[in-house]
């Protein structure tokens, strides 16, 4: 059974001690940085935790010492009128704004300048929640510096993004960096298992596919994605290599337009094509550590027609591609060349 967010305070955060540290000691110091940069793969507590930050500041319980130290504060509490306002995202001082199709765009950026301009509505911290801040353009980049150059009182921002390169280096180095790392495989099945509801055997499956990442987990947790995974095998040609010397160009295509028509899902398709490449590399080695050990047969037939350099070659096609995607390019070409290059690759 899946529990509500504003139930659990800092307690629901899963495998992020050092950040969770970090934060801790901010709200127990009394110091708190006007702006933090918080990076890591996507699903694994980023903006979950900027959630609970905020409700640490607003929380309506009272302070109350814990190990850390005779300042340290127990809250979020998770149960009180405004840690449940903050969770629904109904609170005036608790401020969220994501991409809007795929982009953080100046007008965005422009209105929340007009709220800065004004003071918060409580006696307390507002809390700006960037999420996804690589996807700002130069021109809302540039706007939100100003923000970052000159905060306003009792104004912190928090940035999220998959890794702080992504960012303008003047917005980036004007943040507090915190790091989050991937969930290991106990701890993402555990929480499969506790928040979602998931059977132990289906939770450690899908731990072991989605590479730390709780979102990646629930996407793969879909009814269907291991005959979506088959059939991208069979069209792309990873399944068996050998056969593909003479692959007429129209198939690849083929392939690239069917991915093409679900654009929801392409970012998971392509994570579960790199899982596939990173199991044929590995299979010599250490074939247990494979995420898709229950194709055992079909892996090491597949990766007996396969040298070290194709499959290097196999994972730049698929990580151009995502890389294209994520910075908004055109979606049928990007996945046509990558079909294209793919064939190439497996031919040669």
């Amino acid at each position: 059974m899946s529990h509500s967010p504003a139930m659990q305070g800092f307690d629901g955060i899963a495998g992020q001690q050092l950040p969770l540290r970090i934060l801790r000691h901010f709200i127990s110091s009394g110091s708190i940085p006007h702006a933090m940069l918080f990076t890591g793969i996507e699903g694994i507590g980023k903006r979950t935790l900027a959630r609970r930050f905020a409700m640490a500041l607003h929380c309506g319980a009272p302070q109350s010492t814990i190990e850390e130290g005779p300042h340290e504060v127990t809250r979020p509490c998770g149960r009180c009128r405004t840690c449940h306002q903050i969770a629904a995202g109904t609170h005036p001082d608790t401020i969220e704004i994501g991409p809007r199709k795929g982009m953080l765009r100046i007008d965005q950026i422009r209105n929340l300048l007009g709220v800065l301009a004004m003071k918060p509505f409580g006696m307390g911290r507002r809390v700006v929640i960037l999420t996804d801040a690589q996807t700002m353009n130069q021109e809302a980049g540039n706007a939100l510096l100003k923000v970052l150059e000159e905060p306003p009182a009792d104004t912190i921002l928090i940035l999220t993004a998959a890794q702080r390169t992504d960012l303008l280096p003047t917005i980036s180095s004007r943040c507090r960096h915190i790091r989050f790392s991937p969930l290991n495989f106990d701890e993402l099945s555990a929480l499969l298992e506790r928040e979602h509801g998931m059977a132990a055997e289906q939770a450690r499956a899908l731990a072991q596919l989605a590479d730390g990442s709780v979102t990646r987990a629930l996407r793969l947790s879909e009814a269907g994605w291991r005959q979506r995974r088959d059939w991208m095998l069979r069209a792309s040609g990873l399944d068996r290599p050998q056969l593909l010397k003479a692959r007429p160009a129209t198939v690849s295509l083929a392939f690239s337009a069917r991915l093409a028509q679900c654009k929801e899902s392409i970012e998971n398709d392509l994570e579960l094509l790199k899982g596939w490449i990173r199991d044929l590399g590995i299979w010599p080695y250490a074939p247990g550590y494979a995420m898709n050990g229950q194709c055992d047969e079909l892996l090491a037939g597949a990766r007996s027609g396969l040298s070290e350099n194709q499959l290097s070659a196999l994972w730049e096609a698929l990580e151009h591609a995502q890389k294209c995607i994520a910075a908004n390019g055109n979606l049928r070409l990007t996945l046509d060349v990558m079909a294209l290059q793919m064939t190439e690759i497996l031919a040669a």
